[in-house]
């Protein structure tokens, strides 16, 4: 299964930040791009298959990674697997304080403070419920990242381009579900047939 993820409307302004401190850090400003485009096509969007669970072989791999770049979280979004462990890294020659908050419930997963560049914190709690997780930095409150957990293998995050692919989806008709941190989540009825690629387009709503 192949697609593109669109957005109709406007597209929200980017934010421009001032930090008051860690200027060697963080710069003196700062773009927090929570929609990144090409045209109309958005990256940056989750998007999974709710009711697949069967058919495709799951990875093994179980170590996953986020990164605090110049007072940034890098991937800004992700879809992991469910179990293993989490990474927290520092790239900065700055100290992050880094906030784990499973975003269903608002519930405090765990904080991870970093002082030393090149220092990295291994998590094995964040992943061990399906659901959004959401990474804040408590010193620099513009920074957000976002890790999405899933307990199958069918999920993607769309490319700059908004495309994504879905590989060895069995026949049958799905429920395809895309989510973006402005834009929200939409659903829709999308049907797989045997011996037959199939292309899905889905538009998400401008503010």
């Amino acid at each position: 299964m192949r697609g593109v993820v669109a957005f109709d409307g406007d597209a929200p302004a980017d934010t421009t930040v001032t930090p008051i401190g860690d200027h060697d850090v963080c710069g003196t400003t700062l773009v927090d791009e929570t929609v990144e485009r090409l045209g109309d096509r958005l990256a940056g969007v989750v998007v999974w298959l709710a009711d697949a669970r069967t058919g495709k072989r799951i990875s093994l791999a179980r170590r996953f990674e986020i990164t605090n770049e110049r007072c940034r979280l890098l991937p800004r979004v992700q879809a992991v697997l469910l179990g293993g462990t989490l990474n927290v890294r520092n790239a900065d020659r700055g100290q992050h304080r880094n906030r784990l908050v499973r975003q269903r419930s608002g519930r405090l997963i765990t904080f991870v403070t970093e002082t030393d560049e090149g220092q990295v914190v291994p998590v094995e709690r964040a992943l061990t419920e399906v659901g959004m997780v959401e990474v804040r930095c408590d010193q620099h409150p513009w920074t957000r990242g976002w890790v999405a957990v899933f307990d199958h293998p069918y999920y993607a995050v769309t490319a700059r381009d908004g495309s994504f692919a879905l590989d060895s989806v069995p026949p049958g008709k799905y429920r395809l579900v895309a989510w973006h941190e402005r834009f929200g989540r939409t659903e829709q009825r999308v049907t797989v047939s045997a011996g037959r690629e199939a292309k899905v387009e889905v538009t998400l709503k401008g503010e």
